[in-house]
């Protein structure tokens, strides 16, 4: 009976172990989960030295760094982005679905609606969901100082410039919130240094259309237009060509491009895209992720002009202003307006040096 007794506890103990053995393997293979996250692309694909270029970059420095996988897909027009975000969610395979654009908004906020357990990450968004972390940059702050480097080149010695007409000009791809202040932003910082600039405006109707931007730049160029920042994604690389083909100047917007026409792209109004789309993914890796709306400008680091890989010369009085404007808006003691209706305002009572 006493060896038997011990054979039982013996069996009890082996059962014990095993069961814990059982949950600490659960426990480890929780912890080891690979997460999974969606890429939903704005339309103007991969490509376009820009938005979506800079969003894929940084999901795979997050593939790198953090371990994680993920998937993506090109919708070709807006039309495609309610069945590509449902596409990812009805799977139930992604622990966060990220999406590109303010012209995602409305498909976005449907989807979300309809998967309330689903987490979504919107870059360059103004979305307030329970399940959504909107991801937006001041954009009058990241054209602000091209649109300063604009007012001043186009009255300057600058090799192109064309200083007796006075005349700059703004390019878009697209009629939206978030392009429109950066519209805003470039007219006021050309305004604040130089208030008589005529600022000529064009909307290509399309992020990838080369050939409609180039068209549109050109035309500006022969108006007496001598700088002109685009704000149109892969129709953008149309817009670079023009400004060599005219002998005239550029900015880029969003990824430095400044390397692709280096004689003629000025500086690029930056925004760091990809360090917000990492972000985001850290985030859900961290266990930090919330929903919730959140902006940065100038002073977070997130946008501002880059003039690296540009072969174009600034003069010394403008790389001086520049520093100089610059700081006062990181200090909060200049703030660009957001509106079209405020600008006439605005540029009356702030005037550089005055």
């Amino acid at each position: 009976m006493k060896v038997k007794r011990i054979a039982v506890l013996l069996l009890a103990i082996v059962v014990m172990l095993a069961a814990v053995a059982c949950s600490t393997d659960g426990k480890k293979n929780d912890e080891e989960k690979t997460l999974k996250v969606g890429l939903v692309l704005g339309t103007g694909g991969l490509g376009d030295k820009n938005f979506n270029d800079m969003a894929y970059e940084g999901m795979q420095q997050a593939q790198t760094d953090l371990g994680i996988t993920f998937d993506y897909l090109e919708p070709e027009t807006i039309s495609d982005y309610t069945p590509n975000l449902r596409t990812m969610c009805e799977s139930g395979d992604y622990d966060l679905i990220v999406g590109l654009g303010t012209d995602m908004s409305e498909a976005l906020t449907e989807v979300a609606a309809d998967f309330p357990n689903q987490k979504f990450s919107h870059i360059d968004s103004y979305l307030e969901l329970d399940n959504v972390s909107a991801v937006a940059t001041k954009w009058q702050e990241q054209t602000f100082m091209t649109g300063v480097l604009a007012g001043l080149g186009t009255k300057s010695d600058m090799e192109f410039a064309n200083k007796e007409q006075n005349i700059i000009g703004v390019i878009i791809g697209q009629e939206n919130p978030s392009l429109r202040k950066g519209v805003v932003g470039y007219i006021a910082g050309a305004k604040y240094v130089n208030p008589d600039v005529t600022v000529l405006e064009g909307n290509v109707d399309s992020f990838n259309d080369p050939g409609k931007g180039k068209e549109f730049a050109l035309s500006m160029y022969n108006q007496g237009a001598d700088f002109i920042q685009a704000i149109a994604g892969a129709s953008g690389i149309g817009i670079y060509n023009a400004s060599a083909e005219a002998n005239r100047y550029s900015f880029g917007v969003g990824a430095n491009v400044n390397y692709l026409v280096p004689d003629h792209i000025a500086a690029t109004a930056a925004r760091k895209v990809n360090e917000m789309v990492y972000n985001e993914v850290k985030a859900l890796v961290d266990g930090t992720w919330t929903a919730g709306f959140k902006i940065s400008g100038i002073a977070e680091g997130a946008v501002g002009y880059d003039a690296s890989q540009s072969n174009v010369t600034l003069p010394e009085d403008i790389q001086a202003a520049l520093t100089e404007i610059q700081e006062m808006v990181i200090s909060g003691k200049l703030v660009p307006p957001e509106s079209m209706d405020e600008i006439d305002a605005w540029a009356a009572a702030n005037q550089y040096g005055k």
